[in-house]
């Protein structure tokens, strides 16, 4: 295989304890001598805990003490979101996450369409396009029209209060796509009186820019925010067009009517303009793609204690134009009602509707006849589910939950998904948890209607997935262990066949993915905070962005006006083509912020990335930068 200068070995796996060993020792302790000198100043442990009483509102509708949900369930709150300096939020989650892998293409920016960035993995479950994660802003889901993805580079930080990631399975309260899980993206609400607002000014290799500013204003009830982004690069291969520029806009406000009823409405819109290089061995000099993404949301709340629920109103829509001849402008719209009821003592039922149509119409004057197949028609998919919900606690120390989702859908007709799980407290510092559900994806446009591997008798691919898990305190909770076993087993996966000519896609295909994933919090002090997160899947099938072992740690490190974040981490078994001949890549990563406060609001900052200088990939033929350094100021008000 022609690899030019950017090689990759064949991965050396994990096959003896002194292989791995030998691999990770000197990072492991590069990484020490960075904590050494930060331990030797630490405080003395102080009231500092990582508890179980966190609140979550993703596995369930409404707010609920982690503890209690069966769902294995990350969160990464305003303050860690600050911290990284990152303008997207999804490569946050990398280090924040057990088992998520983030297909990154470059220095900033992630771009649209074949062999583009911003694939999620969780726990093995990935597709191309990126389909079997689903992301949602403040409940609501957020996937193109026509493919079915979800479009990274939409996500920016400013816009979010805080990220709930349930890792497996969530189709029984979100529907399509959430076969590997959901990431919800809940934004930001000003809370207290008068202005606020925040500013990120970045510059570094390659000429990549970053920018941007946030500014909230609440008098009484009311309450309304607005968030601008850029960022931009050069780009960073020699061979190849590969500059990225994108500019978001985020718009939320909302009044408290009383007590019981809140309302708000949101707009979004991200403009992006991405070079596509293609690969080392077949680079391209301009493959312009330019898109325009919007979204525009609207949201009733009610509380009135013993029922609470909301009433929320979406609209995507997109206009994606690229020099190759194609063009697209697709739709995703509805709407979701839920109402939680708590009819009983410690009991909570939430039954729920969803509605959602999606589509559009897509053109390329450029691609031969016989492939022209649906292009240039309007094409849409109907869904409507209906779910319920319920949660029970027994003894106050073992949490029950059970439900089940009923959807009909214009293509396939109907289909049943049900889901339950069991949480119980068997000490005062350890939870036990276990759960099974069904997930599905819905065929998309391009599977049903567009080129020639399209299939309009096709079914929805689905997926089983167990897990049982344990949470455990340790320290006063300063130190929290978690351990899950997983097992996915998918069926009437879409594939299309080489053998059949035309080709046609088909719900031929399956797999079995299982594994063990953990996570490590350790709160040393108010100076230091050490996390590790580990992830082993076994894939029966070959499939792109998903390790075989990923292993990553990063810290937080205070001492007077400086802060460091060094982060770690090693990837191993991972196939980045789908040619069973292509080797499997392993690699490691380091970076580190170090931050200085100039005053309590103005901090300088600088970035290194990929310290090691690591020549790797991710995607066969499309190599990644090496050395990059960006700095900049960050500013509150």
């Amino acid at each position: 295989m022609y690899l030019c200068q950017h090689s990759i070995p064949a991965s050396p796996g994990l096959g003896t304890y002194s292989n791995f060993k030998s691999t990770m020792k000197p990072y492991f302790l590069l990484f020490l001598g960075c904590c050494f000198p930060i331990l030797s100043q630490a405080q003395t442990l102080d009231s500092l805990s990582v508890d179980l009483e966190t609140v979550v509102v993703t596995g369930t509708r409404y707010e609920m003490e982690q503890r209690k949900v069966a769902a294995s369930i990350s969160t990464i709150d305003r303050a860690t979101i600050e911290r990284t300096g990152e303008i997207n939020v999804l490569p946050i989650l990398v280090n924040q996450v057990p088992g998520f892998f983030l297909n990154d293409r470059g220095v900033t920016g992630f771009g649209v369409g074949p062999n583009s960035g911003g694939n999620i993995s969780i726990r093995g479950i990935s597709g191309s396009p990126n389909n079997r994660v689903l992301v949602l802003i403040d409940g609501q889901p957020q996937f193109m029209g026509i493919f079915a993805h979800p479009i990274a580079d939409a996500y920016s930080s400013s816009d979010i209060e805080r990220v709930e990631v349930q890792r497996g399975a969530a189709s029984l309260l979100y529907g399509s796509n959430a076969m590997g899980g959901a990431i919800n993206l809940i934004t930001r609400k000003v809370k207290n009186e008068g202005w606020h607002g925040t500013a990120n000014l970045g510059y570094g290799s390659y000429g990549t820019f970053l920018g941007s500013a946030h500014a909230g204003y609440r008098k009484g009830k009311f309450h309304s925010s607005v968030a601008i982004n850029r960022n931009q690069t050069n780009g960073y291969r020699a061979d190849a067009e590969d500059s990225f520029e994108n500019t978001t806009l985020f718009v939320k406000t909302g009044y408290d009517i009383n007590d019981v009823y809140q309302v708000s409405g949101e707009l979004q819109l991200a403009d992006a303009t991405y070079f596509q290089p293609g690969t080392l061995a077949s680079p391209l000099e301009n493959d312009k793609r330019e898109y325009l993404r919007g979204r525009v949301a609207a949201s009733l709340q009610n509380d009135y204690g013993k029922v609470s629920g909301a009433l929320l109103l979406y609209h995507n829509f997109g206009d994606h134009r690229f020099l190759s001849g194609f063009e697209s402008r697709d739709q995703n719209q509805g709407l979701t009602f839920y109402q939680n009821l708590q009819l009983l003592p410690s009991q909570t039922l939430t039954v729920g509707i969803d509605y959602k149509r999606f589509g559009g119409k897509a053109f390329n004057e450029n691609m031969p006849p016989p492939a022209r197949i649906g292009l240039g028609e309007q094409h849409w998919v109907h869904e409507t589910e209906v779910y319920a919900h319920l949660q029970q606690s027994i003894w106050e120390k073992v949490h029950v939950n059970a439900g089940i989702r009923q959807l009909e859908n214009s293509q396939f007709g109907g289909r049943t998904l049900p889901g339950f799980g069991i949480s119980w407290e068997a000490g005062s510092h350890t939870i036990i948890k276990a759960s099974s559900s069904k997930a599905f994806r819905s065929p998309s446009v391009v599977d049903l209607f567009l080129f020639p591997p399209s299939n309009e008798a096709l079914q929805p691919e689905e997926m089983w997935s167990h897990e049982v898990g344990i949470v455990q305190e340790f320290m006063a909770k300063k130190l929290r262990v978690e351990a899950n076993l997983f097992l996915a087993e998918g069926e009437n996966l879409i594939v299309v066949s080489p053998m059949e000519q035309p080709p046609i896609g088909r719900n031929t295909g399956s797999f079995t993915n299982k594994g063990v994933e953990t996570q490590v919090k350790y709160l040393f002090s108010n100076q230091l905070e050490w996390m590790i997160n580990y992830c082993f899947v076994d894939v029966s099938e070959n499939v792109l962005f998903a390790p075989r072992h990923h292993f990553n740690t990063n810290a937080t490190l205070n001492i007077g006006q400086f802060t460091i974040l060094p982060s770690f981490q090693y990837i191993n078994g991972l196939n980045i083509g789908i040619d069973p001949d292509i080797p499997t890549a392993s690699y490691s990563l380091l970076n580190l912020r170090f931050g200085y406060s100039i005053t309590p609001k103005i901090q300088a900052y600088i970035n290194g990335n990929n310290l090691f200088d690591t020549q790797y990939q991710v995607e066969w033929g499309y190599p990644m930068p090496g050395i990059n350094i960006i700095s900049g100021i960050q500013v509150k008000i």
